[in-house]
């Protein structure tokens, strides 16, 4: 149960120099790329924003090359390799390691820009932006406006038809890549992460207008006037749904956040799960009916139906095999990693005040109002290594419990087979 810990410790002192060296490339290209965006979005924000997913993508791929590092150093994975059990190393793609590397890119962008924004990752790119964008404003200009250009994106034929295109394009791109040059994937990796970043986008910005939308609907109304009403007449009633909506709110931003990294795990490391993929056999009346009247469709619509369903599902069936080794590894497994997450978040903090308290008394604004990004920095780059081989390490734990599952299973067939 605890070598989760045990094997987070053997990552961090067989890889951390390795890590560190990525994780500090990630930051600096997303810090580039964040100025670059700035610059043009200081005059156009459609322009600046078409630059931003490049900088989240920078991000990503450090993520992605910190977790294949590490991967060659995880007893699980060693294992399956030595067994032939798993789908990483190989590859029906004439453009080999390459291609591999672009496929695991396609299938992260996705879940991992929605995680981005779910955290208020995104919320952080968007302030750093917008504060660099603004300072490269002539604010004495002729033409000068509070915001200028920086914030003006909203849902309308512009940004639709980008993110019409971009899709468009990548899917194209997907379907005819034997036929393109080689750099044509690495055009697609971009498209994918523009259509991607300006609906989280575009969604993150009318969150404010959506959450009034849905306040103001009746049904909401009503269950709030239904809970005023309980409170008011039976106290401890209202104290108790007080106290279950506190836990519920506190416990998922504690269990899904590690949770969520975990899965971002599994999808990066996911081929080698490919012999349990998730199937799901939908079956009744409806359902039957439906697939009889698709079935009756000319041939060449359901050939354009079935390419886009299988590109659609595409994106989500890593996520949803890692969501289910999760979910076989056990509860008490994942309590002691989600605890040993939560403790390193802390740490962050704790770091923080203890550094503040060695380095002593100065002056706010001469000395730390220089020295506080800084030495949070520093902290964070010490950090983020260490969480990532956590990560890792509850990966690899959740591969071993696969693995004795189907050796558990296999001896029952053998069983069975030799009393028959």
């Amino acid at each position: 149960m605890f070598s989760i810990v045990t094997q987070t410790l053997r990552l961090v002192a067989a890889r951390w120099p390795v890590l560190l060296a990525w994780y500090l490339a990630g930051w600096l290209g997303r810090y580039l790329l964040i100025e670059v965006a700035a610059t043009f979005g200081a005059t156009n924000a459609l322009v600046g924003l078409l630059i931003m997913p490049l900088a989240v993508l920078a991000r990503l791929a450090s993520f992605i090359g910190m977790f294949l590092v590490l991967r060659s150093a995880m007893p699980s994975f060693s294992d399956l390799k030595e067994r032939g059990l798993d789908d990483v190393d190989r590859t029906t793609d004439p453009r080999g390691r390459a291609s591999r590397v672009y496929d695991i890119f396609l299938v992260s962008i996705l879940p991992f820009f929605a995680f981005y924004a779910a955290w208020q990752f995104l919320g952080q790119d968007t302030i750093a932006y917008a504060t660099s964008a603004l300072g490269k404003i002539n604010p004495f200009a002729e033409d000068y406006e509070p915001g200028g250009a920086v914030f003006d994106l909203r849902f309308d034929w512009v940004s639709g038809t980008v993110i019409v295109l971009a899709f468009t394009g990548r899917y194209l791109i997907k379907k005819y890549q034997a036929r393109l040059p080689k750099w044509a994937p690495i055009v697609a990796v971009y498209l994918e992460a523009v259509w991607v970043y300006l609906t989280v986008f575009l969604i993150s910005s009318s969150r404010a207008e959506v959450e009034g939308w849905i306040s103001s609907r009746a049904a909401v109304e009503w269950y709030s006037g239904l809970r005023a009403d309980i409170a008011s007449a039976v106290a401890p009633i209202g104290w108790a749904w007080s106290g279950i909506e506190w836990i519920v709110a506190e416990a998922g931003g504690l269990l899904l956040l590690p949770l969520a990294w975990l899965a971002l795990a599994g999808i990066v490391y996911g081929r080698a799960l490919a012999a349990e993929p998730v199937a799901l056999r939908p079956r009744g009346r409806y359902y039957d009916s439906a697939r009889s009247r698709y079935a009756a469709l000319p041939t060449a619509v359901t050939r354009r139906f079935t390419d886009i369903g299988s590109d659609f599902l595409g994106r989500f069936r890593p996520l949803g095999n890692a969501l289910v080794l999760i979910w076989r590894a056990g509860v008490v497994p994942m309590g002691v990693f989600v605890l040993a997450y939560t403790l390193l978040e802390a740490a962050t903090d704790w770091g923080f005040i203890a550094a503040v308290q060695l380095i002593g008394a100065h002056d706010l604004q001469s000395w730390w109002m220089n020295v506080d990004k800084v030495l949070g920095f520093g902290i964070d780059a010490l950090i983020e290594p260490l969480r990532i081989c956590l990560i890792a390490a509850g990966y690899d734990f959740c591969l071993r419990k696969l693995e004795e599952r189907r050796e558990s299973a296999a001896a029952v067939v053998a069983d069975e087979t030799a009393t028959a």
